[in-house]
């Protein structure tokens, strides 16, 4: 019988090993004028053996606060990253590893769309679980909150939107 415990609570950990925190969708807010900006779904992609955190944008809105650009129907280019790719659809986060005694993602990326620059990031949640989500150069940085989406906040088209599949594109 204690084998049997043992194995299930190895299997169990095992199990939850690769499981990320933060996945889902969330609302990024223009530093601005304070007014939704853009959907970001994080998702959770496998780097080697390692699980890690990559975001992309999956609808923008605009400056009367209403959503025009889905996955379904992306048109805005970004033409300062590499490549030029539409908003939607462009990975801003990647490469992100969760810090189990901090509990905080660190170590990854997060791109600046509009200059094409890319910053060293964290990601946490602070105690009115909100995200906050900071770029960084060294000591200097931005940190911007990002309110937490369910499924049912997000408009008809992508409220089937699976991540499970996604990996990454990464324009450094």
């Amino acid at each position: 019988m204690k084998n049997l415990i043992l194995l299930f609570s190895g299997l169990l950990f095992s199990a939850n090993a690769f499981a990320v925190p933060y996945t889902g969708f969330y609302q990024t807010i223009d530093d601005e004028t304070n007014l939704p900006k853009s959907i970001v779904a994080l998702y959770e992609y496998k780097d080697s053996d390692k699980a890690k955190l990559a975001g992309r944008i999956i609808a923008l809105y605009d400056e009367k606060g209403d959503i025009t650009e889905t996955l379904n129907n992306p048109v805005k280019i970004a033409d300062k990253v590499d490549g030029s790719p539409k908003y939607v659809g462009l990975d801003i986060i990647w490469n992100m590893d969760w810090d189990e005694e901090d509990s905080e993602y660190t170590d990854g990326k997060i791109m600046d769309p509009k200059k094409g620059s890319v910053y060293s990031s964290v990601i946490w949640k602070d105690h009115n679980d909100k995200l906050r989500v900071r770029g960084k150069i060294g000591p200097f940085g931005r940190t911007q909150t990002w309110n937490v989406l369910s499924t049912s906040d997000l408009p008809a088209e992508l409220q089937n939107t699976d991540t499970k599949n996604w990996k990454p594109i990464i324009r450094d």
